[in-house]
């Protein structure tokens, strides 16, 4: 039984009409300093909160530069791990090896309404992943915090950190695994079409969404992943890059608040975007 804590919160996260969930990431800053759209938050989430974003996916310190903002109007789930840029120096790389940088007890003080750990689960990676999703779900049953575990496989060795490609018995297992540990709801990548990612979805037994990934030059691509996911059992999508990396970043929330929640085709939903569905309609960034 979701204690009353959890309960509250996710129905500020998951449209209470619909079940679904457009959650904003805007945690990649730390990542590169090549993100100019995220050098003024406020304007951008203060826009994007009134498009109908139900939740961002945000460091403490972005939270509280920009409560103004959102406060309110979206919910705020608070990023519990992270690896900076500055770890690639020298060609290292350690994105699959993401290290917990807060605290359950602390983003409940601070007013988040989840929490979000990221981890990848394999040969080289779960001896950390596994101890620490296991204590962050046990905090977040103890206080009432609903959980988002944003998780991976490891992949084999042409996988990117959050990129791919994995297959669908590692995305099996690493849904599953986060079902099994206590997730609320699950964040993960999308494997490219709705029949294998619906292969995904079964093997989880709590809500999943699907992330975003890399930026996209192509907007209809943008609405297609949406629109495949939701076909596919989806609950709703984390999509940063592909939000605010558009032309219009409000324009694309309300596209894809249709079709997450009209269940509006493709071609409906880019009316909200001034484009056709034959149409690249880019925003040339």
């Amino acid at each position: 039984m979701t204690s009353l804590g959890k309960q509250v919160r996710l129905s500020r996260i998951f449209d209470p009409a619909t079940g679904t969930a457009i959650v904003l990431p805007m945690d990649h800053a730390i990542e590169s300093p090549d993100f100019p759209e995220l050098e003024v938050p406020v304007p951008l989430v203060r826009d994007l909160a009134e498009a109908g974003v139900d939740a961002f996916l945000i460091r403490r310190g972005m939270a509280g530069y920009a409560a103004d903002a959102f406060a309110g109007r979206a919910a705020w789930i608070q990023r519990m791990t992270g690896r900076s840029g500055l770890s690639t120096a020298g060609g290292a790389h350690h994105d699959n090896r993401q290290l917990v940088i807060a605290a359950v007890e602390d983003a409940l003080r601070n007013g988040a309404d989840a929490v979000a750990p990221t981890f990848f689960f394999g040969p080289d990676t779960e001896d950390a992943a596994f101890p620490h999703l296991g204590r962050i779900a046990d905090e977040c049953d103890r206080l009432g915090m609903p959980l988002l575990a944003e998780v991976f496989p490891q992949g084999g060795p042409g996988a990117v950190p959050y990129e791919g490609p994995y297959s669908v018995a590692e995305m099996r297992l690493a849904v599953r695994i986060a079902s099994e540990e206590g997730a609320d709801f699950i964040k993960t990548w999308y494997t490219g079409d709705p029949a294998s990612f619906a292969e995904v979805i079964r093997y989880a037994f709590v809500p999943v969404i699907v992330a975003g990934g890399a930026k996209s030059s192509d907007p209809l691509d943008v609405l297609r992943m949406a629109r495949d996911a939701m076909d596919a059992g989806a609950k709703g999508v984390a999509f940063g890059r592909k939000v605010w990396g558009h032309g219009n970043p409000a324009a694309m929330v309300r596209a894809l608040s249709r079709v997450i929640r009209e269940k509006a085709s493709v071609a409906d939903a880019a009316a909200e975007l001034g484009i056709g569905s034959g149409s690249g309609g880019g925003s040339g960034e």
